[in-house]
């Protein structure tokens, strides 16, 4: 396993184990193989996930039925990841303390300093060697991944990634995938409106954005529209759009790269917007335009037409999605097998 990819999985489980402190004495959720997850666990462990769940839901969306069905599961989680830590042991899977210190420091980076880093550890309740015991884990189980399941995946076949693209094809035409797998049906879902993106007009612009609110009074859209003209002038003076952009623009996702917003096609922008910058000439910049979101000037740096995608513009990437879904199958398969030899029992979480 190339150690760039184990290191991005000790920061995933990061949030997990950096929040698991003490053991608890008190209700047993679950057990694998006679090893308990006690609720105190499942809470501590589980406490970041549900915050940023419950940030991102609308509150309106939110309900004690589908919270409920998303604690379970991230509790079948918990499940699956004993049972992994616990195969791993048997197979006497044992990461290099090189390995071990690499994965502490690139979570250590995650911080601005030792201090910080030594605080949350304190705060966790977590000792440097318990916290190096828990990124050993982690890699244990990674290394366990890469030995039963990574290593025996074949490489994607001419005939698999041809099927691939023509199921795609055969989506951006209308018809609807149908794998019997809501999952899979959705990623399908997904990749055919990449391809139709490369294949629609494109253009990649830079903007100015002076705010104002939509409801704004007249006074206050009158004061944005003179500070986007005199922006305007300076540029018509021969100041650098991009410069300006820097300087001026109130749009804080660009204005650091110069107003670039990269490449967009139809639909992506809203509608005064784009209608403006798809009947630019390149290297041309437009008059104000009003938006939601106050006054922009626009400038298009590269226009691309129109194109129908080959399989030969995009085999690797469709070599590189067969692939991970053929180890996404194959992970699943191996999982179920390891789970059907094991002892497990789940309680209803209170």
């Amino acid at each position: 396993m190339k150690k760039s990819s184990l290191f991005l999985s000790v920061i995933v489980f990061l949030g997990s184990y950096l929040l698991a402190g003490p053991t608890v004495v008190d209700t047993t959720l679950a057990t694998v193989n006679g090893e308990a997850i006690l609720l105190s666990d499942f809470n501590r462990e589980t406490a970041p996930i549900l915050e940023q769940y419950q940030q991102l839901t609308p509150a309106e969306e939110q309900n004690p039925q589908d919270l409920q069905k998303f604690k379970q599961k991230l509790l079948e989680q918990m499940v699956d990841e004993r049972l992994l830590r616990q195969e791993a042991k048997k197979q006497k899977i044992t990461p290099t303390p090189r390995d071990i210190d690499a994965g502490i420091a690139e979570v250590r980076r995650r911080f601005k300093s030792d201090e910080e880093f030594q605080q949350e550890l304190k705060k966790t309740g977590l000792s440097e060697e318990k916290f190096r015991e828990r990124i050993k884990e982690q890699l244990m189980v990674m290394q366990l991944i890469e030995r039963e399941v990574k290593s025996k995946i074949t490489p994607p076949t001419e005939k698999e990634v041809q099927d691939l693209y023509d199921t795609l094809q055969k989506i951006n035409a209308g018809e609807k995938p149908n794998t019997g797998n809501t999952d899979q049906d959705k990623q399908l879902l997904g990749l055919a409106q990449a391809l139709k993106r490369m294949s629609e007009e494109t253009i990649r612009a830079r903007h100015i954005l002076i705010r104002v609110e939509k409801n704004a009074t007249l006074k206050d859209k009158s004061a944005a529209l003179k500070k986007i003209k005199e922006i305007q002038d300076k540029i018509k003076n021969g100041a650098d759009f991009a410069e300006m952009a820097k300087e001026y623009s109130q749009d804080p996702g660009s204005s650091s790269r110069g107003g670039d917003l990269g490449y967009f096609t139809h639909g992506d922008m809203v509608p005064e917007f784009e209608k403006v910058a798809f009947s630019l000439e390149t290297g041309k910049v437009s008059e104000p335009v009003l938006t939601d979101f106050g006054y922009h000037l626009i400038r298009v740096e590269e226009k691309r037409a129109a194109r129908k995608v080959s399989l030969s513009d995009v085999k690797n990437e469709l070599q590189e999605i067969v692939y991970r879904q053929k180890m996404a199958q194959a992970y699943e398969n191996w999982l179920k097998d390891l789970r059907a030899k094991a002892v497990i029992k789940i309680n209803p979480i209170p």
